[in-house]
């Protein structure tokens, strides 16, 4: 609850202005634009008058703009006596407080008073009982009213009353000035002098401080001018941005509720309305101020979740000090605003999953040409591209700057606040177990929830962890971090981000507020958009040091979800017939070096590259990602033009020399190779569906902590040893239909892999692209 809202009344108000968001729009009167109605914009609902109360006590009154404290009994009194006609003794002559802002008022003007005599008597009717008199002794005030340099009222006369009641049903007395057109400044003072003109010989007085007489100043016109505003992030998260301007400074707004709602119609949105479940956020007590033009305090909400795309309302309800608090709002905003559908990419990846596959048709067709093959051939041919279709689905789309969603954090080197140290985010990992960073918009309120988050999880988690804060944006400037600094007050470092925001964009977040959990080798293991609880962020910290959930029992579920139909369609036997060992082998022997040959296969990639995340080559890991695109269009295009990639039957025949010679004997060199490339095939369809399981499942954990290595080498032979099993299952479910696998798998022995090579070159032709136009053109 906001500052100020202690008081019994203000929390009965609290609870009311919360009921009062729940009501239908029919129980509110509330004038709606029409035009405004058809689509974006805002729509204000203010007060009709506006009052300067009469305060203090007698000694020493003064004009204020806090409605009265609810009493019966007066707070304050002026007493006057009888008077001549030639002297009018001056009972006030007071002022306002000096104007926070300039002020142009338009519209009329009305000086209200309580006055009676100090107790009920109807002596005053009985004085002055001559011909052409008043039935009685009348009371009148002459009133001289000034706003700034501007006369207003000059000795202008009330209404005459003869008084008889006393302060518990005074009189009022009021004069009017019409069509006031009138320009303040900045500092300038609203001025009123009160004369009386008494003619009874009882005292009189003029009271003030109570419920019921509310002597004071009323303008009916527009004195408050609030500015509400809205943004939206990449993230499609919402921060809603309140200005109170006010005459008489921004506190002349006292409390306010604003509520989200949608998604909705244009022409549904009225204060108050909505369903239950569209009331998405419900904002009070400001996340965070700002400063804005003219040195304006802006109260600052930013939405905990991103909203979907659709048609949205915020439906602001703010009171204002002068207004009756029996009232729940004194001022309503409306604020309609669409979030638009995400940006659409270049190339979306759906477009692989036609390229793939048609590609492979087309070279199909194209081999036709030259002598017709069986047709059993191309059917296992277009079985294949159909089962290309799986990891087609998956890659990233092609656009410019995009970041790699999956992979490793973007390396940054910044400098802090205030020009200081260079700050490196290699230095940090070098010194970390893991690296939190909060990146946020120049004066967002997410800055200070991340502050508060951080500082929560610094408590619970029992690691070394480095905490980071950049200030993200295009034109980001230390002058608009120094209020923020003292908040920070050094407990870890505050950077800027580069003038064209080109870290933050590097992010997977953009440059926006967002929370990003980085592992010690740099890869990111979690991010949110806003912030991030400080459960949340030690949660994913503990789960990067164990490698963010990448294991091999990950590969399990990730490779049979989406990649085990490529597998078993190359898996399919290549010999027509079952050959049987001649000598006795032992148990399971083909199984086994089925599974070993596999292993040989996928460490021929998944070794180097987990040594290289081991060694912390993260902060280059992009140009590491763009090298491994090529070597996958590599070997495509070398099985397709050549049947073969050298380099691994190399490795292959020197692994087969050392089988034991009853296995060779059984099995020729070119089945044993086969179930390599199967291997092989395994690592880059991991690759392409998760790219950071090997170097954060077997990488990152090496560089946890002490125990990391030992680690991360069992973590290696836990995925060596799935993808074994992988390949087994795959040979077993491709011999399941028997002879029909068998005559298909001998018929397509040698085009099988050649379309395989056309269909990996190709994804990794769109790999090599999506990387190229995105992140590293972004990073240059």
């Amino acid at each position: 609850m906001a500052e100020g809202f202690s008081t019994p009344r203000t929390s009965v108000l609290t609870l009311m202005l919360m009921l009062l968001m729940a009501v239908t729009a029919s129980s509110i009167t509330y004038a709606q634009d029409a035009e405004d109605s058809a689509g974006p914009g805002i729509t204000w609902d203010m007060p009709e008058n506006h009052m300067l109360y009469l305060k203090g006590t007698e000694a020493a009154p003064f004009l204020d703009r806090n409605w009265t404290t609810n009493t019966g009994e007066p707070l304050g009194k002026a007493e006057f006596t009888k008077t001549s006609s030639a002297l009018s003794p001056t009972l006030l002559d007071i002022q306002s407080a000096p104007l926070a802002e300039s002020f142009h008022f338009e519209g009329n003007i009305t000086v209200r008073l309580f006055a009676s005599l100090e107790s009920s008597n109807d002596g005053c009717r009985f004085t002055n009982i001559v011909p052409g008199s008043p039935a009685g002794a009348e009371t009148q005030f002459e009133v001289t009213l000034s706003l700034g340099s501007t006369t207003v009222l000059s000795q202008a006369p009330t209404n005459a009353v003869v008084m008889e009641e006393s302060y518990l049903s005074a009189h009022e007395f009021t004069v009017q000035a019409i069509d006031v057109n009138a320009s303040m400044s900045q500092g300038d003072l609203v001025s009123l002098r009160v004369d009386a003109q008494h003619d009874c010989f009882l005292t009189g007085v003029l009271w003030w401080g109570t419920y019921d007489a509310t002597s004071g100043i009323i303008l009916n016109g527009d004195v408050v001018d609030p500015l509400l505003d809205y943004s939206i992030d990449s993230n499609r998260m919402v921060r809603v941005e309140f200005t109170p301007i006010s005459p008489w400074g921004p506190d002349d707004f006292h409390h306010q509720v604003l509520e989200i709602v949608g998604p909705m119609d244009w022409d549904g949105m009225f204060h108050g309305f909505g369903k239950e479940d569209q009331r998405l956020e419900h904002f009070e007590a400001p996340h965070g101020t700002r400063v804005g033009e003219a040195n304006r305090t802006i109260l600052t909400w930013s939405s905990e979740k991103p909203l979907q795309p659709g048609r949205y309302m915020v439906d602001a309800c703010f009171t204002v000090t002068d207004q009756d608090p029996g009232q729940l709002c004194d001022v309503i905003g409306v604020l309609r605003f669409e979030v638009p559908e995400d940006p659409r990419p270049m190339v979306v990846a759906m477009w692989a999953a036609v390229i793939v596959p048609l590609g492979m048709i087309v070279w199909i067709g194209a081999s036709m040409r030259e002598a017709m093959l069986p047709i059993q051939t191309y059917g296992v041919i277009l079985l294949l591209a159909l089962a290309a279709l799986g990891p087609a689905l998956h890659l990233p789309d092609i656009d410019a700057n995009a970041p790699r969603s999956d992979g490793a954090a973007p390396s940054f080197a910044l400098l802090s606040h205030g020009g200081g140290d260079l700050v490196k985010l290699s230095d940090l990992l070098s010194d970390s177990d893991a690296v939190v960073v909060g990146l946020f918009r120049t004066s967002s309120p997410n800055a200070e929830r991340q502050h508060k988050d951080f500082e929560g999880a610094a408590i619970m988690i029992d690691a070394d962890i480095a905490f980071v804060q950049i200030a993200t944006g295009e034109g980001v400037q230390s002058v608009d971090l120094d209020t923020y600094a003292l908040s920070l007050n050094e407990l870890w470092p505050l950077l800027m981000d580069e003038a064209d925001a080109s870290v933050g964009e590097a992010f997977p977040s953009g440059a926006t507020d967002a929370v990003i959990v980085i592992d010690s080798a740099g890869f990111i293991t979690h991010w949110q958009p806003g912030t991030m609880s400080a459960l949340e962020i030690e949660e994913a910290v503990s789960s990067a040091s164990k490698g963010s959930g990448n294991n091999p029992l990950a590969l399990f579920s990730m490779i049979l979800s989406t990649a085990v139909l490529p597998l078993v369609v190359l898996a399919m036997p290549r010999e027509r017939e079952i050959v049987l060992p001649e000598e006795l082998l032992f148990p399971a022997a083909g199984s086994l070096m089925t599974a070993a040959a596999a292993a040989l296969g996928f460490g021929m990639w998944a070794l180097p590259v987990a040594l290289m995340a081991a060694l912390g080559l993260g902060s280059v890991w992009i140009w590491i990602e763009l090298l491994l695109a090529a070597v996958l269009v590599y070997h495509g295009l070398s099985v397709l033009l050549r049947g073969r990639i050298a380099e691994v039957e190399t490795l292959a025949a020197k692994a087969y020399s050392r089988l034991p010679a009853g296995y060779r004997a059984w099995r020729d060199p070119a089945s044993f190779n086969e179930d390599v490339y199967l291997g092989l095939w395994l690592a880059w369809l991991l690759w392409l569906r998760n790219p950071s399981m090997i170097p954060q499942g077997v990488g990152a954990v090496a560089r946890s902590d002490l125990i990391g290595i030992p680690l991360s080498i069992l973590a290696m032979l836990g995925f060596l040893f799935a993808a074994g099993i992988i390949v087994i299952l795959a040979r077993s479910l491709a011999m399941a239909p028997g002879g029909v696998s068998r005559v298909f798998g001998w018929l397509s022995v040698g085009m099988r892999p050649r379309a395989w090579g056309l269909a990996s070159a190709t994804l990794g032709a769109w790999v090599f692209l999506s990387l190229l136009v995105g992140p590293v053109l972004g990073s240059l």
